[in-house]
């Protein structure tokens, strides 16, 4: 896998009348896989597929096209975080993957296909199914997608001579508009009377029969079964696979290198958008910032001319990402319209709410009202869909702007304004002569930018600096600050919504983003945010600032001691990283591994771990909290069992790695316990991985230490107290070895991973979890095979030890919760 590669992600399709749930055999196998399970993504593409007709006539059964597009934004939107894709679909599956890769040769979208690398097919009718035909005549005849399993379908057709064409015989290794090479496998079940071979073979060449019927053949009992044996080989494939010669390719979800030209006619298009929705309308802002939500009947008819103009033309454009954005956001006026006019009929008006609107909203009769007191199922799904009609607008609105629509203004620059050539012009003395006007360089919020200044303007702007550019989706100018004022500003316009903020607080920002590596820092970190609709001012003497998420995920810009960092916001997840399962293929494995994992992913990482940091850890080591927290076990059970003595080992020491641990063992030499600790220092751009475990290797030797008829069982607070002392040590002490944490900066959103295992011999099953731990007073589960929890921290891990505690109690409620435990909560904390 090429450099910089992110984990390949494998996407499940389900067939007709099945669910995504059809996959858990698959899934719950890749999870199990020691070599595969930390390196691939499953993805599951869920659809509707009832098997009745709905007795509502607002809805309907979508067909392959809708499928096929529905597909297209899954790629795009929630996979696209992999560089390579595999897809693997079962039954009617198959066709909306042929149906999706057709439709984007169609429309010239080859490159785009390049990251997949590869289709399995498994029990795809390609040639349709006979399989209660006449029934299915009778019964399911306008089921749009039971039509299509026809014996030779045209439209199946079709998409499979496409497929075949310009997709499997492609020329191998290539990627161009017109076509792109993906393998295609085929597989059918030997016991399958729905799909049979002939049909499942269909116009494809690499076929191959399974041990199955229909359903079962996706249904794999153990990682050596043929069907696992075959997707574990084509995902080790598509893992060695090299990169597909093809010119540069703009990878959904990724940034241009720069803007591209826009295609012929697309400039219409956009004009026609910005004539119905203008950015600067004084109506459109009122709908998006009215602290109490009201909606009056001329904003209504507005918005709903907006809706009708997308209705009747789609503006389908024909550069692919504002045909996206376009898509997205005419779906999403239709809908915010729909709902309006039809709370609108409630007829509901809220007097006080009403006097508040300006003059034009307050003299139209018909007026609806929705605020914090009126809050019904009606009008939370009214807030929804605007707010899910504002995020698409401001990306559409952002794409214009971006890669296309630039209207004609006076003194154009010759070049474009960008963060970095910005900065420089800022550095030239005699800047502030250029006589600038506010919003010059962004014709399109100019009078935005305007209104905000004068706001602003008490807070001490000065004149503007520079011309106004973009910085992704926000509009950004400088000025100078007026006499007496301090230092210059930044003001900013993002959403609809203007902050002030502080030159110096603004050059942290991009100081702070600068390890990101690209020319846009504040795409890392993100931007200022302000609840409310009045502008906002933020000031040198701010001590953090909220930050709505950049690439980094949300976060703060924090005053420390040396100067502005940059935190994370807490956010928690199931997602592991790369670092989860360091340190333990070669060891026998323990029956209970408690471990923290923390991942530090510094701007500047440490190269080695110096003899004087090395010594002062040994000394510090048996009065780790760690240390501590291991000693304490046994001392609850009336034994004195300190881990005082540590030694090197047993995993790697070495100039950027440490590997330190305390066994305690019989006379025989047989391990009981042992507490752990390791780092890796991965060098340039790479973080810098601290671990700390507590293992219960063996619990009839440790139980020979204890009283006669002691429990080896852990109490779940203890399991708490041992990861509390974990973290402390992982997150404090072994980073303070490599480095003084308090002058480190971070590269991205550091994390910590908290991980219950049970383990044992290899070749026997694992133990379920309740065997080591008391799981009793957390209530029940369904989870008959439970060997493994975890729970991942984004959050700065150098915290407060009262902070910390009360986050790690917050992850581990959410923790058990996501593994069954649902009855869990904070009561179980102290």
């Amino acid at each position: 896998m090429s450099e910089g590669t992110t984990r390949l992600g494998v996407v499940f399709i389900h067939g007709l009348f099945s669910s995504e749930t059809t996959w858990d055999s698959f899934a719950q196998l890749l999870k199990s896989d020691e070599e595969l399970a930390t390196s691939i993504t499953v993805r599951r593409f869920g659809y509707a597929s009832p098997k009745l007709r709905s007795f509502r006539p607002d809805r309907r059964t979508p067909d392959y096209d809708d499928l096929a597009e529905r597909l297209k934004g899954f790629l795009f939107y929630e996979a696209s975080e992999h560089d390579r894709v595999v897809l693997v679909a079962h039954s009617q599956g198959g066709l909306i993957v042929q149906r999706y890769l057709a439709r984007m040769i169609g429309e010239g979208r080859g490159l785009e296909l390049a990251k997949i690398r590869s289709v399995l097919l498994f029990a795809c009718p390609n040639d349709g199914s006979d399989f209660l035909l006449s029934l299915r005549s009778v019964w399911l005849s306008k089921h749009p997608q039971v039509r299509a399993l026809k014996p030779l379908d045209p439209g199946v057709k079709d998409a499979q001579r496409t497929v075949l064409n310009k997709i499997v015989q492609a020329s191998p290794g290539t990627a161009e508009p017109s076509s792109c090479h993906i393998p295609f496998w085929v597989f059918g079940g030997l016991q399958d009377n729905i799909v049979v071979r002939a049909s499942a073979e269909g116009v494809f060449p690499n076929v191959s029969m399974l041990p199955g019927d229909h359903s079962t053949v996706i249904q794999p009992a153990s990682h050596q079964a043929p069907a696992y044996i075959v997707l574990r080989k084509h995902l080790r494939d598509a893992q060695q696979q090299e990169d597909l010669a093809a010119p540069t390719i703009t990878t959904p979800g990724l940034a241009a290198a720069g803007p591209p030209p826009g295609p012929w006619g697309d400039n219409a298009k956009a004009a026609r958008i910005l004539d119905v929705l203008p950015p600067y309308a004084d109506w459109l802002k009122t709908l998006r910032t009215q602290d109490f939500f009201v909606v009056s009947g001329r904003i209504n008819r507005l918005f709903h001319e907006a809706a009708d103009a997308f209705k009747t033309d789609r503006l389908e454009f024909i550069d692919p990402e504002l045909r996206e954005a376009g898509t997205v956001c005419s779906n999403a006026v239709v809908e915010l319209s729909e709902a309006m006019i039809d709370l609108l009929f409630a007829d509901r008006v809220d007097t006080p709410a009403t006097e508040k609107l300006p003059v034009e909203e307050r003299e139209d009769a018909w007026t609806f009202v929705l605020g914090e007191y009126q809050r019904g199922k009606d009008e939370l799904r009214l807030h929804t869909l605007r707010d899910a009609f504002f995020e698409a607008y401001d990306i559409l609105i952002g794409r214009l702007n971006e890669r296309l629509f630039v209207p004609e203004q006076t003194a154009t620059p010759a070049t474009p304004s960008t963060p970095v050539t910005v900065a420089d012009r800022r550095a030239v003395p005699g800047a502030g002569d250029l006589q600038l006007r506010v919003g010059q360089g962004l014709a399109r919020h100019e009078r935005e930018l305007s209104v905000a200044y004068d706001q602003l303007r008490t807070a001490g702007l000065g004149a503007p600096t520079s011309e106004a550019y973009l910085s992704g989706a926000t509009a950004v100018q400088h000025f100078a600050a007026t006499a007496g004022s301090g230092p210059g500003w930044v003001l900013s316009l993002r959403k609809g919504r203007a902050i002030a903020v502080s030159e110096r607080l603004w050059d942290a920002l991009e100081d702070a983003g600068w390890p990101a590596g690209d020319d846009d820092p504040l795409a890392a970190v993100g931007y200022p945010t302000a609840a409310g609709t009045d502008p906002r001012v933020l000031g040198p003497e701010v001590p953090r600032v909220v930050l709505e998420g950049g690439n980094w995920g949300p976060g703060l810009l924090v005053s420390a001691d040396h100067g502005w960092r940059w935190e994370p916001q807490v956010a928690l997840d199931f997602n592991q990283t790369r670092s989860a399962t360091n340190w333990t293929a070669p060891q026998t494995a323990p029956q209970l591994r408690i471990r923290v994992v923390v991942t530090l992913p510094w701007e500047t990482a440490p190269d080695s771990v110096t003899t004087t940091h090395r010594r002062d850890l040994t000394d510090q080591l048996p009065f780790s909290p760690l240390a501590g927290a291991v000693t304490t076990l046994s001392l609850r059970r009336a034994a004195v069992l300190p881990a005082a003595h540590w030694r090197l080992g047993p995993h790697r020491n070495a100039l950027d790695s440490l590997s330190y641990s305390a066994d305690i063992t019989a006379p025989d030499g047989q391990l009981a316990l042992t507490a752990a600790v390791m780092t890796s220092l991965s060098g340039t751009q790479q973080p810098t991985v601290t671990c700390a475990e507590f293992l219960i290797q063996n619990s009839a030797v440790w139980a020979a230490f204890l009283p006669a008829g002691s429990s080896t069982k852990l109490a779940f607070e203890e399991v708490e107290a041992l990861l509390l002392a974990a973290w402390e040590t992982a997150a404090d002490l072994l980073p303070a070895a490599t480095c003084d944490v308090a002058t480190m900066r971070w590269a991205d959103a550091p994390t910590v991973e908290l991980r219950l295992s049970a383990e044992g011999p290899h070749d026997q099953p694992r133990a379920h979890l309740g065997t080591l731990i008391d799981l009793s007073e957390l209530g029940s589960t369904d989870r008959d095979s439970l060997s493994e929890m975890a729970v991942t921290i984004t959050a700065s891990p150098m915290l407060e030890r009262s902070e910390r505690q009360r986050l790690l109690q917050r992850a581990l409620v959410y923790m058990l919760q996501g593994f069954g435990f649902v009855e869990a909560d904070d009561r179980h904390f102290t």
